[in-house]
């Protein structure tokens, strides 16, 4: 609760208050403050955690005027600051038989039963501060819902929002939370709606278009989302989480020149973070052009000596100019400092495998499935080395393992089949091809250029016929 007496004064008055306070203080010359400058400077104290000044005005301020209603609620916000709830309220409970019509009063205790955990008495307490001042709450209501999104309360927080956005369209701050509210609950055509509604007000913020580029990326919408944070960008050349964002969409596009662009302006932002760096290595190392990658990794090394990414991605680099020794080093130090990575474990595998030690590339494997259990890639490597290896069996009870987990995964299903076929079990092979064909028709050529099985003229028309 902050009474509206601390308005009257301005930041610099209430700032020279407060030194005159703390004068008084180490010299014990007594000064005189009227009640609206005690309150100014309570709030002072408070909003600058200065606990112990806070407590030292209360007192003062107590004794000066005994009676002032004003006082008695900022000891209920003391109380509330310092955390001792139950104080607070036993404050709040007293004054609210005096004046039921405070609404600052209902806020401040929303606050307290919120945070001992009687929200349904939250709720009330802050619907009655609402309806307090049924006409003139818009400050209120921004307050209550502020204090939801802080506490996480994402719905409650909405609900406050949706009746200032009844009352007042255009209020900037409501359609900004509205659109963050409604990301957050992922209804996302909601979130678009209200920050083009703040857009269509102040097309110059930039933390809009930014959160609107967001909000598109994840409905999908990637050209929508550029365009948002290419307005960012052009409003505040400096944002660099629109630039990260910006070239992120780029490379899931596989517009790999495009992000590096990006990228490397956002060195110039940011030259001591080792991950822009990285990022930027690997556009190049999408691009082939290994030289570049390889300077960019580096850099990201030299910024920070322990940033795994770093070591990974000239690990992945060397692998592909297929100086496989070179690369182990790299890889190996990179799972050393951080040995959770499921990538690091992955790539790890891959390398051992181009260099036909395929019972480390197994190891490898079967160590980023445990890491990452929900992820395909590390599976279908696997079962792709057993294949290699004949373990036609082993291949049959990893898959089986799996159950319905990757049940969309054509690949697994293409590896299975084979691994089928190869052990002579031809109908069950035929069995899931017809459930890839469903999937994919070109999964039958994958399978065909896997086992060859050309020469298997009855198995060929039985495809054929799926």
């Amino acid at each position: 609760m902050r009474d509206e007496g601390s308005d009257f004064l301005s930041f610099e008055e209430v700032y020279e208050l407060a030194n005159r306070f703390e004068q008084s203080v180490q010299t014990g010359v007594a000064q005189f403050f009227d009640v609206h400058e005690f309150v100014a400077l309570i709030d002072f104290f408070l909003d600058h955690e200065g606990e112990e000044r806070a407590l030292q005005a209360l007192e003062l301020a107590e004794k000066i005027y005994p009676t002032s209603l004003e006082i008695k609620y900022k000891w209920a916000e003391y109380y509330y600051f310092i955390e001792d709830y139950e104080k607070a309220l036993q404050i709040i409970r007293h004054f609210e038989q005096i004046d039921k019509g405070n609404p600052d009063l209902y806020y401040l205790k929303g606050e307290v039963e919120y945070e001992l955990g009687n929200i349904n008495a939250a709720v009330e307490s802050f619907d009655k501060a609402v309806t307090v001042e049924p006409y003139d709450n818009i400050e209120i209501l921004h307050r209550i819902s502020t204090f939801f999104l802080e506490s996480d309360e994402i719905n409650l927080a909405l609900k406050y929002l949706l009746i200032s956005y009844n009352k007042e369209r255009n209020n900037l701050a409501v359609l900004f939370d509205l659109g963050y509210c409604f990301e957050r609950l992922n209804e996302l055509d909601k979130s678009v709606r209200y920050y083009n509604e703040y857009l269509d007000i102040n097309p110059f913020s930039a933390s809009a278009w930014y959160n609107l580029g967001i909000v598109h990326t994840k409905l999908g919408e990637f050209e929508k989302a550029l365009e948002c944070y290419d307005f960012c960008i052009a409003i505040d050349s400096e944002y660099s989480s629109a630039y990260h964002n910006k070239g992120n969409t780029l490379a899931t596009l596989e517009r790999y020149a495009e992000a590096a662009k990006v990228f490397d302006e956002l060195t110039a932002l940011e030259p001591e973070n080792p991950r822009v760096f990285a990022l930027l290595g690997e556009c190049y190392e999408k691009l082939e052009q290994f030289d570049k990658a390889l300077d960019a990794y580096n850099r990201s090394i030299v910024l920070d000596p322990e940033f795994a990414e770093g070591y990974y991605g000239i690990g992945v680099v060397l692998a592909a100019r297929k100086k496989y020794d070179l690369s182990l080093n790299f890889i190996r130090r990179a799972i050393t400092l951080n040995p959770e990575e499921y990538d690091f474990w992955l790539g790890l595998g891959r390398v051992y495998f181009e260099m036909n030690d395929l019972e480390n590339s197994i190891k490898a494997y079967r160590e980023a499935t445990s890491l990452n259990p929900d992820l395909p890639d590390a599976y279908l490597s696997l079962a792709e080395v057993l294949l290699y290896e004949e373990r036609f069996v082993e291949v049959q009870q990893l898959v089986d393992g799996l159950g319905n987990r990757f049940e969309s995964n054509v690949s697994i299903k293409v590896i299975n089949a084979a691994a089928l076929y190869l052990s002579h079990r031809p109908k069950e092979a035929l069995d899931i091809l017809r459930d890839a064909k469903r999937i994919d028709p070109s999964s039958i050529d994958d399978f065909i250029s896997l086992v060859s099985p050309d020469a298997d003229n009855d198995f060929m028309d039985s495809i054929k016929r799926l």
